[in-house]
């Protein structure tokens, strides 16, 4: 039988060293030097190398990316790690400027009285919401919360803790208008109120950390730069947020609608937390 020429099909996979060179490998080099493979092969297991080498770190990231897309927009979106049956109001948000230069013509400052009690009310009237009994159990609060005597739970987004926060804080700022009457211990638990209200403040700016980048300008007048409030902020739809509260509104000033179970005392409307 023909004998194949070796040398002809075949071509060495390392090069050959001289005798006492090191190799900077942690194997034998004299057995690497005898192993050969078919010259077809090598240019394949060369490319074969290069696409492993190149491909596996592409798929890697393409596998990171879709997973933490999953992180940043989730089903809520920009609320995708919460539990909440509102979470999706987070999917759609665009850019909006808030008008601070006019901050005083607003509906919700200057000088209290009547119109702006109102505003103030509408904005907050169904910041009291029922919870459905699945939603409490998955945030593990069915033992320690406040179970309403037609379904479901007592329970109010964030949102609306925080404007009823900063209600709270313009009555302090005003309260010889709406606490003419105030006594000392009573304008002390205001304060406090309004200490807790303003710690909640700084939690929530530093929690959604808004990195909308704010520049300054010249005032006449004015040896300081100011400010230049005027860039946008991406913002949820409100319209969306007040539908899904009034949709899930409970009226809790209802007569004997709320009772402690413990002193069986019926919180009077409006009721406050010391009567019950």
């Amino acid at each position: 039988m023909h004998q194949q020429d070796e040398t002809a099909e075949y071509e060495r996979l390392y090069a050959d060293r001289s005798s006492g060179e090191k190799s900077d490998g942690s194997f034998d080099d004299e057995e690497d030097s005898k192993l050969a493979l078919p010259r077809g092969r090598s240019w394949w297991l060369s490319w074969r190398g290069w696409i492993l080498h190149l491909g596996l770190p592409l798929v890697y990231t393409v596998i990171f990316i879709e997973a933490m897309s999953h992180v940043w927009r989730g089903d809520g979106g920009m609320f995708s790690l919460v539990e909440s049956p509102a979470k999706y109001i987070g999917k759609k948000t665009h850019l909006e400027v808030f008008p601070l230069d006019k901050f005083l013509e607003g509906p919700y400052t200057g000088q209290p009285g009547p119109e702006l009690d109102e505003v103030w009310g509408d904005l907050l009237q169904y910041n009291n919401m029922r919870i459905p009994d699945e939603m409490v159990q998955t945030l593990g609060r069915e033992y320690q919360g406040v179970k309403l005597p037609d379904g479901g739970y007592l329970g109010v987004l964030s949102v609306f803790h925080e404007l009823h926060c900063i209600k709270r804080v313009f009555r302090t700022i005003h309260s010889d208008y709406y606490f003419p009457n105030a006594t000392a211990e009573m304008r002390k638990e205001f304060t406090e109120h309004a200490e807790h209200c303003l710690e909640l403040f700084r939690m929530s700016a530093m929690c959604r950390g808004d990195v909308s980048v704010l520049t300054h300008r010249w005032v006449d007048g004015d040896l300081l730069p100011h400010v230049n409030q005027s860039s946008p902020h991406q913002c949820v739809d409100w319209s969306q947020v007040m539908d899904f509260a009034e949709s899930a509104s409970v009226d809790v000033f209802r007569k004997d609608y709320i009772i402690n179970p413990e002193t069986g005392k019926r919180c009077p409307a409006p009721y406050h937390r010391k009567h019950c």
